[in-house]
């Protein structure tokens, strides 16, 4: 009993010299510092993959074909600054308003589509990429038609609430349009299948 004891008396001022030394090694900062440590690592681990995943997000292709009304606009509007050539402001704004017609058709099917679109997402049909596409899409053809508006403002002072009747219009008329083209291609098909 007496070794047990001694060595138990022994262990114990072991363990506090060790203690002891240890406090007077470690600095009152050093949490401190390895608190600061973690946290500024973690801020730039966080940041850089924001910017890899805006970078990821920009880079993405878009659901829709190249928008042919928005180049031409801008076609135009170069045009108009050159002062070789003269480009009346009423083509100006026809192009404006092409643009905005195309920014409502685009709108109006990405909200006619959503609801099918978020079925298929949730039930796993749909990846997070194309999910990511669609969102981004929804918020860029808004933008798109946010600045037609602004465009337009700039054009003509009070062009605005015009501006966004005639595109409408304009957006209804070409859907009209391009269903009776697919009725009549269509009855032209009918008829030749009857033919033969």
């Amino acid at each position: 009993m007496s070794t047990n004891s001694t060595f138990e008396e022994t262990f114990e001022e072991t363990a506090k010299a060790s203690a002891a030394s240890l406090k007077s090694k470690i600095s009152v900062y050093t949490p401190f510092i390895y608190l600061a440590i973690v946290i500024i690592s973690l801020y730039v681990f966080s940041s850089r993959y924001r910017k890899r995943e805006l970078v990821k997000k920009a880079t993405l292709p878009s659901i829709f074909e190249d928008d042919e009304p928005r180049q031409l606009y801008y076609e135009i509007k170069a045009l108009k600054q050159d002062p070789e050539h003269k480009v009346h402001d009423k083509v100006l704004q026809a192009a404006l308003l092409n643009r905005g017609a195309e920014a409502i058709r685009r709108t109006f099917k990405l909200k006619e589509s959503q609801p099918q679109l978020e079925i298929l997402y949730k039930m796993g049909v749909m990846g997070d990429e194309f999910h990511e596409r669609c969102e981004r899409e929804m918020k860029l053809t808004d933008l798109e038609f946010k600045e037609c508006v602004q465009e337009s403002e700039t054009l003509q002072p009070g062009f605005a609430q015009t501006f966004v009747n005639l595109s409408r219009e304009i957006c209804f008329n070409e859907a009209l349009r391009r269903r009776y083209n697919s009725i009549e291609i269509r009855k032209k098909v009918l008829n030749a299948q009857l033919e033969n």
